[in-house]
């Protein structure tokens, strides 16, 4: 008779999300898309703030290098007598098997349960994670007197070592996780009765596509919409997309006349219908006239470590380490290119800024893509730097943000496919892409900055590739605004 399958906490977690999902992890595991590498950075990520956590219980005995299942659980129980905290034991009860991130002993002969998360707040997410493990362990013999959660402070700011006690706070969520114990076994026999069906169970898409983690398998699930569906509708409630689609409305142009829309739907509604521009010219000339020659193109890429790199600054806290600037003295003239990349793991701030003060003069319009990202990036820099303060409030208000004409919908192509920021506008009205780029996303650039800044062992040659193709990335996030403001010129002369 063969056995029902074991549930890991992150198969729990999965069920809890959708039954199709967990029916698909075990069933169907060719349909599931090969980590990307976001993704696999953030599992490192959260690795690195585990193993940081640690530090917080000295005596620790991490249980390693064990990989059969039998013996790691067999290892478990051998040191469980010895009373010191420990990383990665494992248990067993029933269907069910996990491995708690730390276990801390008490004097009355309980365990403390510690689970560690790179968020900086509690999420019901996590109160689920640990009666999941609570249930398992209590089952398999301990007794589980707290459950903890080891999360980050974002409130810390670095200065020389990282120190852990400051780094983490503490959270005692135990009647949050107690509360949820009593329905675990429920769950998992209805997750059981599920996995053990031979068809697929039919789920229909709905807000849990994406709550509380975007789902593997979307691009399957959701590949019966058209590709200009209502769900790329400007600042569309969730809520609303699904009843729409529950009358069986798929794609924008298939809209009726009666929909309620707010006038930026009905732009679009309009342009996937005749596959036609919208463009209000008197708006975007009313864009332009504010512009002052010479206009500075400026644009940041950055990195935000959950364990701060750079001494006063920030869990999560975004550093630029980059930027780009193009210069456009007059119309008729040759645009000026200046760079900034960071080289070695000293702090980029005091250089960009220093940089930045030479070369943005007096006057002029400087414009960036959704410009508060760089003007809060700036914000932030002088605050840590205040020499630069007075510098920086007389550049503030010179910023021009070249979104505000699509964000408004004065100009809106259907080839935009719903989107107003820089990587669709660009391509939708130049046919410029980012393709062909061997970094083609900032979140990308991050990741590869930290890697070849951060990580030992990176070659020089590796190191001169990436940052080469950093420069190439971040000069043609300036050169996109500039095509894109041509293209608005043109539109209204």
């Amino acid at each position: 008779m063969k056995k029902d399958p074991v549930l890991s906490k992150s198969k729990y977690m999965t069920g809890l999300q959708c039954p199709k999902l967990l029916w698909m992890s075990y069933h169907a595991k060719d349909q599931f898309p090969e980590t990307d590498p976001q993704t696999q950075a953030i599992f490192d990520q959260g690795n690195d703030v585990t193993a940081l956590a640690r530090t917080l219980f000295p005596d620790g005995i991490e249980i390693e290098g064990v990989e059969d299942y039998e013996a790691i659980l067999k290892k478990t129980q051998e040191l469980l007598p010895k009373r010191k905290p420990l990383f990665e034991a494992a248990f067993s009860y029933k269907n069910t098997f996990a491995r708690p991130d730390i276990l801390s002993p008490n004097k009355d002969g309980s365990w403390d349960l510690h689970e560690v998360k790179s968020s900086t707040a509690a999420k019901d997410i996590h109160y689920h994670d640990l009666a999941f493990q609570k249930y398992c362990y209590e089952g398999a013999g301990l007794k589980i007197r707290r459950s903890h959660l080891i999360l980050i402070n974002n409130q810390y700011v670095k200065q020389g070592e990282i120190d852990p006690n400051e780094l983490f706070s503490r959270q005692d969520v135990s009647g949050e996780v107690n509360s949820l114990v009593a329905g675990v076994e429920k769950n998992i026999g209805v997750m059981l009765k599920n996995l053990q069906q031979k068809t697929c169970p039919e789920i229909k898409i709905g807000p849990y596509c994406n709550d509380p983690y975007p789902c593997d398998l979307q691009d399957l699930c959701w590949s019966f919409l058209p590709d200009e569906n209502i769900f790329i509708l400007n600042r569309i409630r969730k809520e609303k997309a699904f009843e729409l689609l529950a009358k069986k409305i798929l794609g924008i142009a298939d809209l009726p006349d009666n929909a309620t829309l707010t006038p930026s739907q009905q732009i679009q509604r309009e342009c996937h219908r005749t596959k036609e521009r919208f463009i209000n010219k008197a708006a975007i000339k009313g864009f332009l006239d504010q512009l002052e020659l010479p206009i500075y193109f400026l644009d940041f890429e950055t990195v935000n470590p959950a364990i701060p790199f750079y001494d006063q600054s920030r869990p999560y806290q975004n550093i630029p380490f980059q930027f780009s600037l193009h210069i456009l003295s007059d119309w008729d003239k040759r645009l000026q290119h200046h760079g900034f990349l960071a080289i070695g793991r000293r702090d980029p701030r005091p250089e960009l800024l220093k940089m930045l003060k030479d070369l943005l003069e007096n006057q002029g319009s400087i414009v960036s893509y959704n410009m508060n990202f760089e003007l809060t990036r700036l914000r932030e820099c002088v605050e840590t730097f205040p020499e630069y303060r007075g510098w920086f409030k007389k550049i503030e208000k010179r910023f021009l943000d070249l979104i505000v004409p699509f964000r408004k919908f004065d100009y809106y192509d259907p080839k935009q496919m719903g989107r107003t920021s820089i990587k669709n506008v660009f391509p939708a009205l130049t046919g410029g892409s980012y393709k062909e780029l061997d970094i083609a996303e900032g979140g990308i650039a991050s990741l590869e900055f930290a890697r070849i800044t951060f990580q030992d062992g990176i070659s020089t040659e590796e190191k001169a590739r990436i940052r080469q193709a950093l420069k190439t990335y971040c000069k043609l996030d300036t050169q996109a605004m500039i095509d894109v403001l041509n293209v608005l010129r043109r539109v209204v002369l």
